[in-house]
């Protein structure tokens, strides 16, 4: 039994505009202006992440096109490398890309439920140091619980299912900010002197640099979701056209949404009651159109939240799924529902994974725990294009300006992981670490002699 290609290029922009607009562009650039001190290199920080995607989408867009196969990058670095390192980049995903992005959103769901109900009886354990992470268990971790079981459940009856709700959070998501958009910049008690009066950075020095590098980590966990298609290729319609459609239409339309929502943050209050609050967007909706409309708006942050936490759950399990049927994971994640066609195994392995990382206290060291452990691998794919073409792979998608975006992909993600490791040593050791433990389990269970690759190499 074998997914079915049931989603059109409307569910496929809908899936990858969900699960990059999350919870990160609410309370990431209150952690930008702490990072960097300027709100202008905060809007810089945006654009650039939005290019990066651009680049990264148009390029992984060469892959999908001659592998339209569930698991993403796992598929392309086991055909255009070897099995050990899809392997690496499946435990990752796993362990860190998808379990823990989904607990982020689930974190953060959870703390805007406790500012949406004030009366709901909060309670946080003592806090517990572990090799450098803080660990702790609370009201929002156990409200984070609830998203979590209840889209995996939903992704149990079939994808077509799941996306159809999927659709229609992202119609509202899109009206909302939209609504959001008009009104602050037409109603709202904006203030352009905010943004306008702050100082220019010095472009030439190299604070600059090191603070527009890692600004630009935060920013790429929020456009994390551009190559969500890739994961469920094996269930779009007609992929030869609509992976890259829907992979490049969201990613322009998530890039300049992203942008105009930071600037009307950035005049909606100044910058040192913004930074560091990881509740950014609350307080921008309330500076700019009153509190008397705080509760609609961290609803609607909530709701948000929901949309992408769901379309990650979908894009996640395939994963696990692509690696079992290769004989790379146990073989009961290869299981297909009979009636629903879902990898359902594999879906609810991933919420009990995802529920574990509800441990971590601070969203921000899970941000930059994710971040290290999906560039390494990320970089590696980016390059898979000319790996096929040395391996007389042939596609008749042709990146645009080929080969600058895969140079600039790689080398910004190369310069991001310098900066990461020197200012953030712990957080970026541990993702190196979560990645790197997939090397002993991968030989300490045999599974060079396991893994088969089935068919997938194009024809």
């Amino acid at each position: 039994m074998e997914l079915k290609r049931s989603l059109n290029l409307f569910d496929s922009i809908s899936l990858l505009f969900s699960s990059m607009v999350g919870s990160g562009i609410f309370f990431t650039s209150g952690f930008l202006l702490q990072e960097t001190g300027n709100p202008w290199i905060v809007l810089i920080c945006w654009a650039l992440g939005g290019l990066l995607a651009l680049c990264g989408s148009i390029t992984y867009a060469y892959a999908a096109r001659l592998l339209p196969f569930a698991g993403g990058d796992y598929v392309y670095l086991k055909v255009a490398y070897s099995p050990l390192l899809a392997f690496v980049s499946g435990w990752s995903s796993l362990l860190t890309n998808f379990s823990a992005c989904i607990s982020v959103l689930a974190l953060a769901f959870g703390k805007y439920i406790c500012i949406l109900f004030p009366n709901i009886p909060t309670w946080n354990s003592p806090t517990y140091l572990f090799l450098g992470v803080d660990f702790q268990i609370g009201t929002s971790t156990f409200i984070g619980i609830i998203p979590i079981l209840f889209f995996s459940g939903l992704n149990f009856f079939g994808i077509k299912s799941a996306v159809r709700v999927q659709n229609f959070f992202a119609v509202i998501k899109i009206i909302g900010l939209v609504l959001f958009l008009i009104f602050g910049f037409s109603l709202g008690n904006a203030n352009w002197g905010y943004l306008l009066d702050a100082p220019f950075p010095d472009f030439l020095s190299l604070s600059f640099l090191s603070k527009l590098l890692i600004g630009i980590v935060p920013v790429s966990f929020s456009y994390l979701g551009w190559n969500m298609i890739t994961y469920i290729a094996e269930e779009v319609k007609s992929p030869e056209k609509n992976l890259v459609q829907s992979a490049t239409t969201a990613c322009l339309l998530v890039a300049g949404l992203y942008i105009s929502i930071n600037t009307l943050f950035l005049i909606s209050a100044p910058a040192e009651v913004l930074s560091g609050q990881d509740g950014i967007g609350a307080i921008a909706f309330q500076k700019l159109l009153g509190s008397h409309l705080s509760i609609l708006t961290t609803g609607f942050i909530s709701w948000v939240i929901l949309g992408s936490l769901s379309a990650i759950i979908i894009g996640g399990s395939r994963v696990y799924f692509a690696m079992a049927r290769d004989g790379a994971f146990l073989p009961s994640f290869a299981k297909i529902h009979k009636k629903y066609h879902s990898p359902y195994v594999s879906i609810f392995f991933q919420a009990l994974v995802a529920i574990l990382f509800l441990l971590v206290k601070e969203i921000e060291a899970l941000l930059y725990m994710i971040t290290c452990s999906i560039l390494v691998l990320s970089c590696l794919t980016a390059l898979t294009p000319f790996r096929f073409e040395k391996m007389g792979f042939k596609s008749e998608y042709k990146i645009p300006f080929y080969p600058v975006p895969i140079f600039i992909y790689v080398i910004a993600n190369i310069a991001v992981m310098i900066v990461l490791f020197k200012e953030k040593p712990v957080n970026a050791l541990w993702g190196l670490m979560i990645t790197l433990s997939a090397i002993p389990v991968y030989y300490g269970f045999r599974l060079d002699e396991k893994i088969t690759i089935k068919g997938e190499f194009p024809t």
